[in-house]
């Protein structure tokens, strides 16, 4: 018994002997055969033109990601039909005060537009502009210095970017809020 259990030990574990190595398939030969599974896939999903069985697994990254957005789209339709929000501003009048001041004549319309209290927008344009202004009596914010009309366009968008528009969903119907010292956008959508 121990002989013939020693005997087929010696064939099987005998070290003398080399391995083969097995023989790699040339490029084209391995091009051929991934092109033809692909095309019987593809064959088979346009024959049964249903979706495929939880069982199967090859689900491409296109049709996950385009039944995602459908899903998506039936749960919340009013999301993808508004298309881009652009808040709609008159231009910016800007006339000089003398040699030193510049009047932004319809800063309070639009803060009515942006839906913020004047006071918000006020400091933010002291603080960009690292100047000095009041407000007077007809709701124009009287700034000191030379501005161009150009640099206070700049700083109201930058306003809008970071005060007005959700940053999820890109609404602009929000609203500021206090608490605990600090500024927070609530979205109203």
């Amino acid at each position: 018994m121990t002989t013939t259990a020693s005997t087929s030990d010696d064939t099987l574990f005998d070290m003398n002997k080399k391995k083969k190595s097995k023989k790699l398939l040339k490029a084209s030969q391995q091009v051929e055969t991934t092109i033809t599974t692909d095309s019987t896939d593809d064959a088979i999903q346009e024959e049964t033109d249903t979706i495929p069985t939880v069982t199967e697994i090859n689900f491409s990254y296109d049709y996950l990601l385009n039944r995602a957005f459908d899903i998506i789209r039936q749960k919340y339709p009013e999301r993808f039909n508004q298309g881009r929000v652009v808040v709609a501003l008159p231009p910016l009048q800007v006339a000089r005060v003398g040699t030193r001041r510049t009047a932004f004549l319809n800063f309070g319309s639009i803060c009515t537009i942006l839906k913020r209290q004047e006071k918000q927008l006020y400091d933010f344009f002291l603080v960009e502009l690292g100047t000095t202004a009041n407000i007077d009596s007809k709701h124009a914010l009287i700034i000191r210095g030379r501005f161009q009309p150009k640099q206070l366009e700049h700083v109201l968008r930058s306003f809008i970017s970071e005060y007005v528009f959700c940053k999820t969903c890109r609404s602009p119907n929000t609203l500021l809020r206090r608490s605990d010292g600090l500024t927070m956008i609530n979205c109203n959508d």
